[in-house]
């Protein structure tokens, strides 16, 4: 064969491959999230990184420490090994969100102890647009404000990224949410990095011996009331989605096994203390 087709042939399908790579690409924006946990004291701010990545017919938006444990440990366990990766820290933000880009089940995964639920997003993001504008991070941006959760939001937007998305479950603007604060400034979230990337989805599913419950926005509000009134630890949690478990001990430092009953009430106290610490949510709607 004429080594000019030969090479025409491998252009070709370089080519293709090329071309196959390109439209595979997803867009990753990364967000700084500033927030206030406990409400009683404001000048306790935590930072985190957040990622929202777009794919052709979804978005994902989770902590990016998180994004990356999940990944290490699941291209482990592809491989056999279930230890690589849980030496990653997890970050402090379990929710997620997951957007559909025809609106249909758009939902976050958020925790009560350790059962996490899909909870369907319901909520209808009436946006007011406002005829100011501002330069943020290079891009020509627009203001709009919306309510939700019962807090009152100050957006930023641009067109110069044309996709309708955004933090958490905000979207629906002609453009790219760049930046969001409530009124309070409990919680913002700042765009500071933008990237193509090839990974596919990164919503993990949860692990075997855990369940996923889907429910909407009241029927998660009345169990996360009930776990209120009467919380209980983590491991009883455990124990009781997973019936098949007959026992469970605990040991101390030494390798003396932890009295039952003592375990228990240590970890209810954990329980509640890290109710009260933990009090002042995104959607404080979805917890009131």
């Amino acid at each position: 064969m004429d080594i000019s087709i030969q090479m025409n042939k491998i252009f070709i399908i370089l080519f293709f491959v090329i071309a196959s790579k390109i439209s595979a690409q997803n867009q990753r924006f990364i967000y700084e999230y500033k927030y206030i946990p406990d409400s009683t004291k404001v000048d306790s701010i935590l930072t985190e990184n957040m990622r929202l990545t777009i794919f052709k017919d979804h978005s994902e938006f989770l902590s990016e420490m998180k994004a990356k444990r999940d990944s290490a440990i699941l291209k482990s366990s592809q491989k056999g090994n279930r230890e690589i990766g849980t030496d990653l820290s997890s970050g402090n933000i379990r929710s997620m969100v997951w957007k559909n880009k025809n609106n249909l089940k758009n939902y976050s995964t958020e925790f009560i102890g350790m059962e996490s639920y899909k909870v369907i997003d319901e909520t209808d993001l009436n946006w007011e647009l406002i005829d100011e504008t501002k330069k943020i991070q290079n891009y020509n941006c627009q203001k709009a404000m919306l309510k939700f959760g019962d807090r009152e939001w100050t957006a930023w937007f641009t067109t110069e990224l044309p996709f309708q998305d955004g933090p958490h479950l905000f979207r629906k603007l002609p453009g790219l949410i760049v930046a969001i604060e409530d009124s309070r400034k409990h919680h913002s979230f700042q765009l500071i990095a933008n990237y193509k990337t090839n990974e596919g989805t990164s919503v993990i599913k949860p692990f075997h011996l855990l369940k996923d419950y889907e429910v909407n926005r009241k029927q998660f509000n009345k169990k996360w009331n009930d776990f209120r009134k009467n919380p209980i630890s983590s491991n009883e949690q455990f124990l009781l989605m997973n019936p098949q478990i007959i026992s469970f001990k605990s040991y101390d430092e030494n390798g003396n096994e932890i009295d039952a009953n003592n375990f228990k009430r240590a970890g209810i106290e954990k329980a509640r203390k890290n109710l009260v610490k933990n009090n002042n949510f995104l959607d404080l709607a979805l917890y009131k």
